[in-house]
């Protein structure tokens, strides 16, 4: 990936709500470059408090406007002050970095399992998908949350065409369990077809597990994009390794898309 350090200028920041946020960032070059998959590193702050700067993944570009989005929680003190700035100010930013996605062949299906905030670089592939006219009917999106208020950008898709599935874990809205429960059973019923399929998926690891878990059973070709702290983004640490079936893995590097027939996750 050709990355380089710039420095973007902050456009807006809305509140979704229950501490989510969305970022857009002016960068020509980022706009030009990025795809889906891609992630951004970005320092909070202009002090050293705190230390480290934070990987996001890209989760929309309008190439046109020369911007690009980034979505995230706050869950700490450096999404916190992240979730404070104002729009005009400037943002020291590092992208576009990682791998992307493979997209699918035009008469393939394409199945999205998105857990929690792992929505944001399924999104962008989505809409990567539809600029490209892709079949909307082809396109299926699993989407999970703990509770009906943390979904995001529902309204967006379900005005797309696409099959939304939706899923909470305390049954407040769609299917009452995990997101992949309910992925699990249609593929049981053979609702979902696995032949000239190609899956993504992005969440938390314990979610990604069971995807890779299900993607070995099924032999499925399925992509997941891995979410880690990463000390510093382009390789030099090793703080963010993960275990495949070839040996570890930079997460910053190698990924963080990677087949997830070959990913062992704890």
């Amino acid at each position: 990936m050709n990355q380089r350090n710039e420095e973007g200028l902050l456009l807006s920041v809305e509140n979704l709500g229950e501490k989510l946020f969305r970022l857009k960032i002016y960068s020509p070059e980022i706009a030009k470059k990025a795809l889906p998959g891609n992630f951004c590193h970005l320092r909070v702050n202009e002090s050293y408090s705190p230390l480290l700067r934070r990987a996001f993944s890209i989760h929309q570009v309008e190439t046109e406007k020369n911007s690009f989005e980034l979505l995230f929680k706050v869950v700490g003190p450096g999404t916190q002050i992240l979730s404070e700035k104002k729009p005009g100010e400037k943002i020291d930013l590092l992208a576009p970095l990682g791998n992307s996605f493979s997209f699918p062949e035009k008469d393939e299906n394409t199945v999205l399992l998105a857990g929690g905030m792992g929505i944001a670089p399924l999104f962008y592939l989505v809409s990567s998908l539809l600029e490209k006219k892709f079949d909307p009917q082809k396109i299926s999106f699993f989407f999970g949350v703990k509770k009906k208020d943390e979904y995001l950008l529902v309204n967006d898709m379900v005005s797309t065409g696409i099959r939304l599935h939706l899923a909470t874990e305390d049954g407040s809205s769609g299917y009452k369990g995990m997101i992949t429960e309910l992925f699990f059973q249609e593929l049981r019923a053979r609702r979902l077809k696995t032949k000239r399929t190609r899956f993504y998926a992005c969440g938390p690891n314990p979610m990604l597990k069971k995807v890779s878990e299900i993607s070995r059973k099924f032999k499925l070709d399925c992509q997941i994009s891995l979410e880690s702290h990463m000390p510093c983004g382009v390789g030099a640490c090793i703080g963010c390794v993960v275990n495949t079936i070839k040996g570890y893995k930079r997460v910053c590097k190698d990924g963080p898309v990677f087949d997830a027939r070959e990913v062992i996750l704890d």
